[in-house]
């Protein structure tokens, strides 16, 4: 994206005719600017359930879903079990959907989609500006 030297106070711009946030929206561009918002919005949410995987690793590293149970008279540290059942070992039998190889995908995948997005809206602002240079 081009940068104005009136970034980021553009109130004052006095490039009113080149300066990409003084060009009026096409319906183009306006389409790109909601692809890329919601994008955005789907990268922030997988960041999210990033964390939450490393927040829950975390917490089963240091024992927090064990319990201690008495097995032939002796105390052994067991994992808990969750809601089906099943011993908790890793986050997504905590949480459903954390999977780290998935999420990294998804990540991967979105940020793709954000750069060709970002790509195609800078090649409409080239084309919105060569067009206000000729009302200059």
């Amino acid at each position: 994206m081009f940068r104005c030297d009136c970034y980021p106070n553009h109130e004052i711009c006095k490039n009113k005719n080149t300066c990409e946030f003084w060009i009026p929206l096409n319906q183009k561009l306006k389409q790109l600017n909601q692809q890329i918002s919601y994008e955005l919005n789907t990268l922030e949410s997988l960041n999210q359930r990033k964390r939450d995987y490393f927040k829950i690793l975390s917490e089963i590293q240091q024992e927090r879903y064990t319990e201690i149970i008495a097995i032939d008279r002796r105390l052994k540290r067991v994992p808990k079990k969750n809601a089906r059942g099943e011993p908790i070992l890793n986050p997504e039998d905590v949480q459903v959907g954390l999977d780290f190889n998935v999420i990294s995908k998804e990540i991967t995948d979105t940020e793709t989609i954000i750069h060709e997005l970002k790509i195609r809206e800078n090649n409409i602002l080239k084309i919105l500006k060569k067009r206000a240079k000729k009302y200059e």
